[in-house]
């Protein structure tokens, strides 16, 4: 199939486009504004598996996409170019709207809440007119998420709390547009479902510390706002509970951007993520802090099916810098479900389109593993 990658040469986009030259027989044609920054990319992919790529400009927000799309007809277009802030709201969906009018399917890794959230309302319509399928999140959240509670949720009777949140390790790359996405919510308040109501919280605040044992030992957290804590208390009524935070791996680090949460909520800076270059470069000074090794971890905790409560500890570990990868797989794993033809057409979120071990086997690649501890 003809894949078009925009944003293939970023953090993210390039990990997706490697992985689909070297594991799969498509032809890869990536886009962006500034073509010549896929050069790199090009050299890598011919070394790694002597195949060759092609690079073209494309804006997601050029006026006359349709039209290009129509020109390159591309079977699948993957949209890597974050940040989705930018991209979200009412009729904001211009690059999903262009592939469905020109008749090719879409996916993105989007984990921005109110882009991924109002999807399928705005473009499932379309979608199914045109008989194309549009696919939002297809990224760690909600897609990952989403497969790790299918794979355990038949071990509970009532499961009734999910706790859980990303650790990047600070040695591993981390991309413009991932910051941008972190600061944007900075401060700002959102709802999450905690002990049966919706309450409002505010991002990067409610600091704890946990202990998740080596490798990575004892990590801070703060809120996220994700897509899940709204996609997810809908495919799970049973939920009373939907925690989602975050964790810088330093210290120093970590607690600056809880600073920067309280100056936001107190009305000082309205948007963070407009100093997302400076503050990336500033994080940089801290690079060789810290490891290469970062984790997503989910407790599940509920009712079993013998009537007492149980608690399940899912740890996902990436060690030598690899966890950039774990957002790639999910858009990896739908890609190739749509070249089968195994869904449907319409607009949706990445949510029960694919199973964990499918996730897992594409992880093992880079020798990213699973760690469980089940406490009763």
């Amino acid at each position: 199939m003809k894949i078009l990658v925009i944003g293939g040469y970023g953090n993210f986009g390039k990990r997706l486009v490697n992985s689909l030259v070297c594991h799969h027989d498509h032809d890869i044609v990536v886009a962006g504004r500034a073509p010549d920054r896929a050069d790199g990319l090009r050299r890598s992919c011919l070394e790694a598996a002597g195949k060759a790529i092609t690079s073209i400009r494309l804006d997601v927000f050029d006026p006359a996409l349709e039209t290009k799309l129509r020109d390159i007809d591309a079977d699948i277009v993957v949209n890597a170019s974050g940040p989705f802030q930018r991209q979200a709201g009412q009729d904001s969906y211009p690059l999903a709207s262009a592939c469905a009018a020109a008749g090719c399917h879409y996916v993105d890794l989007a984990d921005d809440r109110r882009f991924v959230c109002g999807f399928t309302a705005n473009l499932d319509r379309l979608a199914k007119k045109q008989g194309v399928t549009l696919v939002t999140g297809a990224s760690t959240v909600p897609g990952l998420t989403a497969a790790v509670i299918d794979k355990y949720r038949p071990d509970f009777a009532c499961l009734d709390r999910i706790d859980y949140a990303i650790l990047p390790g600070n040695r591993s790359e981390r991309g413009l547009a991932t910051v941008a996405s972190i600061l944007s919510y900075s401060g700002r308040p959102f709802e999450m479902l905690l002990d049966g109501h919706w309450q409002r919280v505010f991002g990067w605040q409610d600091l704890r510390r946990i202990d998740l044992g080596p490798p990575l030992r004892r990590r801070w957290l703060g809120n996220c706002d994700i897509p899940d804590l709204e996609l997810l208390p809908a495919r799970y009524p049973e939920l009373q509970t939907l925690r989602f935070q975050a964790g810088l791996e330093v210290t120093l680090l970590h607690l600056g951007l809880w600073l920067l949460s309280w100056m936001s909520r107190a009305g000082l800076v309205n948007d963070w993520s407009r100093f997302a270059l400076p503050l990336t470069r500033m994080s940089d000074w801290f690079r060789f802090y810290g490891s290469d090794c970062g984790a997503m971890y989910a407790d599940l905790a509920g009712v079993d099916h013998a009537g007492n409560r149980r608690r399940l500890r899912w740890q996902l570990v990436a060690e030598n810098g690899s966890g950039p990868n774990i957002p790639t797989i999910a858009a990896e794993l739908v890609i190739s479900g749509l070249a089968r033809g195994e869904y449907g057409p319409g607009a949706m979120p990445c949510v029960g389109l694919f199973q964990l071990d499918a996730f897992l086997r594409v992880a093992r690649r880079w020798g990213i593993y699973v760690k469980e501890a089940e406490h009763v």
